[in-house]
């Protein structure tokens, strides 16, 4: 049997996008209860080696870590595995924009305790939940408990929006005040030489107080970790989700959204305080760049999802 450490490599390759600690409801076999984990964005998993034909029969290690990804573990029950050098190999469709393809009634989240928070599902290619209406352009931020959902929505969005979207580098900044926060952000593909594509520095601000309108806000996680945020491309034109990605800000960007969430909770609702308070913010940084400026906490997310 190899010497190789499964808890290291979930925890190298997953980062903090997999939560420790959790047990699958059934027995595995030993092969595959190794290699078990549970993602924030795919639930109960198995981190395999995925085989897609070049892997051949005695790849280096290097080649063995680069190809490991989080599948569904009825997904990998199902398929044609085995085991090399100690890891799991699996032949699984894979498709360079969208990830692994596998069967969305494989994903299994929770250990079925009635405390588990009930999980919204997305899906590339499916309708946004909720037949919303978008506009072009709109941004639309919602801060829970268990995370943020960060929803963009573009009329037919361009090739290269979508790419850097889903694969490019992700940044964002945080810019508080008393009654409002503004989130910005931008999208860009390292691979693309082009400097007018991906998608540019832009805002959005967020009210405590309006989105407990219709749901009440929490500070995300535990202080001293970071949270999922999960990115949801939307075509606004037909509704449809054009791109997904989960990624994990820094500990410290995280706990700056958390003092920014507590801090609005304890002022009283004022719109016409809050209205005046961002006028005269954008009046200091009238753009987006501007305003990086006033930012208070800052990250960015790579190609592969490393956070800085």
């Amino acid at each position: 049997m190899s010497g190789v450490n499964p808890r290291e490599v979930i925890a190298q390759s997953l980062g903090n996008m997999v939560d420790f600690g959790r047990s699958y409801g059934r027995a595995l076999p030993d092969e595959l209860a190794r290699w078990h984990c549970y993602t924030r964005d795919g639930g109960h998993s198995i981190l395999v080696v995925l085989d897609d034909g070049t892997l051949g029969d005695a790849p280096s290690r290097q080649k063995i870590t680069d190809q490991l990804v989080p599948a569904p573990v009825k997904a990998v029950e199902r398929a044609d595995w085995r085991t090399l050098d100690g890891f799991v190999v699996c032949t699984l469709p894979y498709d360079p924009e969208l990830g692994l393809v596998t069967d969305p009634d494989d994903d299994e989240h929770g250990d079925g305790s009635a405390a588990e928070p009930a999980l919204t599902k997305y899906a590339v290619g499916e309708p946004y939940p909720g037949n919303v209406r978008w506009r072009d352009g709109a941004c639309e931020i919602r801060i829970t408990e268990h995370g943020v959902d960060f929803v963009l929505a573009f009329a037919n969005p361009k090739t290269h929006e979508v790419k850097a979207f889903r694969k490019g580098n992700a940044e964002f900044a945080l810019t508080p005040g008393k009654h409002h926060l503004i989130w910005s952000y931008r999208f860009t593909d390292a691979q693309d030489s082009n400097p007018k594509h991906g998608i540019p520095w832009s805002d959005q601000p967020w009210e405590y107080h309006r989105q407990a309108a219709v749901e009440l806000p929490a500070a995300p996680g535990p202080r001293g970790a970071s949270f999922p945020l999960q990115l949801i491309l939307v075509d606004s034109a037909t509704g449809i989700v054009q791109g997904l990605r989960l990624i994990g800000p820094t500990v410290e960007f995280a706990d700056a959204l958390r003092d920014a969430v507590e801090a609005q909770a304890r002022v009283p609702h004022d719109p016409a305080a809050a209205q005046q308070e961002m006028e005269s913010v954008f009046a200091r940084y009238p753009s987006s760049t501007d305003l990086l400026l006033a930012a208070e906490a800052r990250f960015e997310a790579l190609r592969d999802d490393t956070v800085r």
